[in-house]
């Protein structure tokens, strides 16, 4: 067989060599698909050759004999060529040869390479030739004595390879023993490998960017647990033990309560706890904009198999999907699909799920058909801890106890705010060479220690009342004596008397220029509920009063 740059013999058809009949063919399989197609099929991977069949086979006419091979580099590639291409292909062939049956389609397989092992030096490759004249003087070979020769080359180097490892070894032997002189050994071909290194205290890992190191510190181990997140915490040990457990689940809440730490934690777990290798964590920013992209890029089918393919899915911050409609209706086919196969599913918002304004009521039903745990702003005591880790952690110089009482006291139960505050501490400890006095933090951080503790005032209350009962702003201050009015006034007068310095005259007059006994009444009346655990409120809105009043709180502390 001779490929399209053998020159040297005679060819049919008018053709003075294999180079011209090659050259034939291509252009009359070019002007039969057209150039595009040609160089899209026939340009990468694929080598035309002329097989004139045995030179010595006088039972074969030599012009029956030839035919064109087209080798074709991979398995899948030749399969579809002979779908596609065979019948360009026989035309072709009859533009030049005369008939169709001229052409093959083969695999053209690389050439085999025998891998070089530990030879000595002196090895074929650097044997001389003894007369070059020899090459310029041989005869070009039939196909069947190219086969035969290169078998025997290759018969020839398995000896030699097999003869040079036999002696490797018993060199080495030899060499154990003490009765061998030391040879010189090179390897051929053979790429350095770099040495082993175990595992020690000197090694050097890379280090970790501050954004991994950060997730990385996110554990349960790390986290701490109290009364505000308990809920919470169980809710998420149980997910850890078994993944499909009351799927999905919502964890909601304030910012810097530790939902993110606790997303992070459980997304660990399940990678290293059951071996879950696609586990999809996200925030509801990216899912929002990948979607995006997807809808003006790579396609919808793509998307969905990225999202729905998991083993997980852990979204954050997914009130920021609130009135989106084309996001939402998305992430609600890609809830139930999830749902549907028993994959875990775990969110996390600032708000409950029906409290989420933007949200369909088709997706809110189903984020919290699972389980919904509230998160509060961190509590005194669950603040004390985190503040006296992140001292030990961070700080050189240990804090007199009544500076850490009265900074606690001070601060709300935001966890960032707290690492803040410990952060402006050390630094001042490397300023001034030793500790900081109260009077000190407060000239340099005030205005965080002012901003982390939220000014309740009476308007704020009432906001915050109407919001969360879905009043207009105005009916507090009515006169309507209505329950649904008259319930949630008396809840926003017992808030003010305990979250405010305001006299009972002040806060009566501020809802409605009532007197003072009203707001007695009022905060009299609210104690008594929450012994007795009434409700509040009419339809939607309705909850228990200490469920109120803990809501309340929370959106109060959190501005």
């Amino acid at each position: 067989m001779k490929e399209d740059c053998a020159t040297g013999m005679s060819a049919s058809q008018g053709c003075i060599d294999d180079t011209a009949v090659v050259e034939r063919f291509k252009e009359a399989l070019r002007e039969r698909i057209g150039a595009d197609r040609f160089r899209l099929w026939f340009h990468h991977g694929v080598v035309f050759a002329v097989d004139r069949g045995s030179q010595n086979d006088s039972l074969v006419e030599p012009q029956n004999a030839q035919r064109i091979v087209v080798l074709v580099s991979g398995q899948f590639a030749l399969d579809r060529m002979r779908q596609n291409c065979m019948q360009p292909l026989r035309a072709a062939a009859a533009h030049v040869f005369g008939t169709t049956h001229c052409v093959t389609l083969e695999l053209g397989r690389p050439k085999a390479t025998q891998s070089e092992l530990p030879l000595e030096i002196e090895s074929e490759a650097e044997t001389p030739i003894s007369d070059e004249s020899e090459l310029e003087d041989e005869k070009p070979l039939s196909p069947r004595q190219r086969r035969a020769a290169a078998l025997k080359k290759s018969n020839e180097r398995t000896r030699a390879s097999s003869q040079s490892l036999s002696s490797l070894l018993a060199g080495t032997s030899s060499k154990t023993k003490g009765q061998s002189k030391r040879r010189q050994v090179v390897r051929l071909d053979q790429p350095a490998l770099p040495p082993f290194e175990s595992s020690s205290p000197t090694s050097n890992p890379a280090p970790l960017s501050p954004a991994a190191a950060a997730r990385a510190a996110m554990t349960l181990q790390t986290f701490v647990s109290g009364e505000s997140n308990q809920l919470a915490h169980t809710a998420i040990m149980m997910a850890c033990q078994s993944p499909s457990t009351a799927t999905p689940l919502f964890l909601y809440g304030p910012s810097g309560i530790g939902k993110t730490h606790l997303l992070n934690a459980l997304a660990d777990q399940f990678r290293r706890g059951h071996r879950m290798r696609r586990v999809m964590q996200i925030s509801g920013e990216k899912f929002t904009n990948d979607f995006c992209k997807s809808v003006g890029g790579t396609g919808l089918p793509e998307f969905r198999k990225r999202y729905r393919d998991v083993d997980a899915l852990l979204i954050d911050d997914v009130q920021f999907l609130s009135a989106k409609s084309a996001t939402l209706r998305e992430m609600l086919y890609t809830v139930e699909a999830l749902i549907e196969a028993g994959r875990p599913i775990i969110f996390t918002a600032n708000q409950a799920p029906s409290e989420i304004e933007g949200l369909s009521r088709e997706l809110t039903g189903r984020m919290a058909s699972g389980l919904v745990c509230p998160m509060h702003s961190l509590d005194k005591a669950t603040r004390l801890t985190v503040l006296q880790r992140l001292i030990d952690q961070r700080c050189d110089l240990e804090w007199p106890h009544a500076i850490v009482s009265e900074i606690n006291s001070q601060l709300a139960g935001d966890g960032r705010v707290l690492s803040g505050v410990v952060n402006l501490v050390a630094t001042l400890q490397k300023m001034f060479g030793r500790m900081a006095t109260m009077d000190e933090i407060r000239q340099f951080g005030g205005e965080l220690l002012r901003t982390a503790q939220p000014t309740v005032t009476l308007s704020s209350i009432e906001q915050v009342v109407c919001e969360a009962f879905r009043l207009p702003a105005d009916d507090l201050r009515s006169a309507s004596q209505a329950r649904a009015i008259c319930e949630p006034r008396m809840l926003a007068m017992y808030l003010s008397r305990q979250m405010t310095s305001s006299a009972y005259a002040q806060i009566a007059s501020h809802f409605g220029g009532r007197s003072h006994s009203t707001a007695i009444a009022a905060e009299r009346n609210v104690k008594k509920w929450l012994a007795a655990g009434k409700t509040i409120g009419r339809g939607p809105g309705a909850m228990s009063a200490r469920e109120a009043i803990e809501r309340l709180e929370t959106l109060l502390r959190t501005g």
